[in-house]
């Protein structure tokens, strides 16, 4: 990779120092959606600098019919519907985790975490800029990547995967260098780059708020009460021990600036309603504290789902990674429970505040595999819940995944006593051009309980299986039909309340 002592302009020019030599040479970028193996009329260049404080990525996406591009104004993560082109980064070269980034002709951003055992995650937003625009000959796209945005391990000789992607929105079809062949984790088609002589990037932030709002209530149709102020001082704090080990702290933190939950309806619900994290203290490495296989069709959404700390007081987090081991630990005191809601009910326990701790460590078993362990302990108004458990996600060869996780829950409530529950499931997966097999047993004891997770029920065993067989007719003789797919699913359920 090439080390650049004069950053680019990102305005999408591609005229900067940084381009002027050759792209990359990659060899043919292949569809992976909807159909492995087709090659686009439609070229696109590559280009990759940095320095010791960013990555630059430049894209030439050439297009024989440039005034049929779809693109607009986007919200972040709204692009999707475009043509984008974008990476994933594997900065760790753990082979486990990447950061993926999109950016649709007019530089409008999409970011998503992707974990071998948690896979996408779009709700975690970091730091990166880029730029689009439109030429006579298709669209030209330009990223700078902050490295303290990304965790990394410094030195002479610092190895990350990537691979690269661009989607033709009227054609639906999306294409990746590496190629991506069903069954195939992205992990292990992975490209490696290498930057030299890199140093670590400790990142440093202290973020302090304060708030004074002011509260008035209208006596009558002529005047207004006496107004009410309330003033709030809170810290953030981010410390950087090194490039792939950091400290993150709150105190009283605030979140006003947060993105809004998107609308649901939460009426006649038999389930409760998942909303993603956005909090910022909360995002920095949230994909560590992932079990394999939760999320999807599976009755838990996420082990640690920290949407459950509603009011932090105070915060503490560690997260980082060493040789084939990635860990994390994190601690908060919530406010919420411990406050008054209905005067004609007071709270027991007002002022006390929830503390939660959670510890979680993985270790890489190889590309897109690893093993891994969780514990998790809540404690509120005399009584406590207690967690343990492990999980672990396997590639058995090309073609074959199994993923697993059982957890185990002792909660005790005062004056009632203590009851424990299971919670476990397994998952495999068969995937080929011709055939697709995925089946899923998962089981939850009555009495189990995890404070810190979201799932939608307990008492219940439920299982399903898939099978389908993939058709190809003959694209020549038949171009508007190009698979064909058989499939039988079946699902059973023992439901215990």
């Amino acid at each position: 990779m090439r080390r650049v002592g004069s950053p680019p302009v990102l305005d999408g020019s591609l005229g900067d120092d940084a381009w002027n030599q050759g792209p990359l040479q990659v060899g043919d970028w292949i569809s992976y959606n909807p159909l492995h193996g087709d090659r686009l009329v439609q070229r696109t260049d590559v280009w990759l600098a940095y320095d010791e404080r960013y990555l630059y990525v430049a894209f030439r996406c050439s297009d024989p019919e440039p005034s049929r591009i779809k693109t607009g104004i986007r919200r972040r993560d709204t692009l999707f519907n475009d043509d984008w082109v974008g990476l994933a980064l594997d900065s760790l070269g753990t082979r486990q985790a990447s950061y993926d980034m999109f950016v649709n002709p007019s530089g409008m951003q999409g970011d998503i975490l992707t974990g071998a055992g948690s896979g996408e995650n779009d709700a975690p937003d970091w730091v990166w800029e880029s730029a689009g625009v439109m030429t006579p000959t298709g669209y030209n796209v330009e990223m700078r990547v902050p490295l303290e945005s990304v965790r990394f391990r410094g030195g002479e000789q610092v190895r990350m995967g990537i691979l690269f992607w661009r989607r033709v929105s009227r054609l639906g079809v999306s294409v990746s260098w590496p190629d991506l062949p069903p069954g195939r984790s992205r992990f292990e088609r992975q490209a490696t780059i290498v930057l030299r002589d890199l140093p670590d990037r400790r990142t440093r932030q202290v973020i302090p708020s304060a708030t004074y709002s002011v509260r008035q209530t209208r006596a009558d149709e002529s005047r207004f009460n006496g107004a009410s102020g309330d003033a709030d001082l809170g810290v953030s704090a981010k410390f950087g021990i090194s490039s792939s080990l950091t400290v993150d702290a709150t105190v009283n933190p605030d979140f006003s600036q947060v993105e809004s939950d998107t609308f649901q309806v939460e009426v006649n619900q038999r389930y409760p309603v998942f909303f993603s994290e956005k909090r910022p203290f909360f995002m920095e490495g949230s994909d560590l504290f992932a079990l394999a296989g939760p999320g999807g069709d599976m009755n838990m959404q996420a082990a640690v789902h920290t949407r459950r700390i509603v009011d932090p007081a105070a915060g503490f987090k560690f997260t980082g990674s060493a040789g084939g081991f990635t860990f994390g630990t994190i601690s908060a005191w919530d406010s919420a429970p411990g406050r008054t809601l209905d005067r004609a009910s007071p709270n027991p326990y007002e002022g006390q505040h929830k503390a939660f701790n959670v510890g979680r460590a993985t270790y890489s078993l190889g590309p897109g595999s690893f093993v891994g362990a969780l514990l998790a302990d809540t404690r509120f108004g005399g009584g406590g819940n207690r967690v343990g458990g492990g999980d672990i996600s396997l590639r058995l060869d090309d073609h074959q995944r199994v993923a697993g996780m059982a957890l185990y829950t002792m909660t005790s409530t005062p004056g009632e006593g203590s009851r424990g529950g299971a919670g476990a499931h397994a998952t495999y997966e068969y995937s080929s051009r011709r055939l697709d097999v995925q089946g899923l047993v998962e089981h939850y004891d009555r009495d189990f309980q995890m404070d810190t997770a979201f799932y939608n029920q307990t008492g219940v065993t439920r299982g399903w299986a898939f099978a389908g067989y993939n058709i190809y007719p003959d694209k020549e003789r038949y171009p508007w039909l190009r698979r064909i797919v058989p499939f039988v699913f079946t699902m059973h359920a023992r439901d215990r309340f």
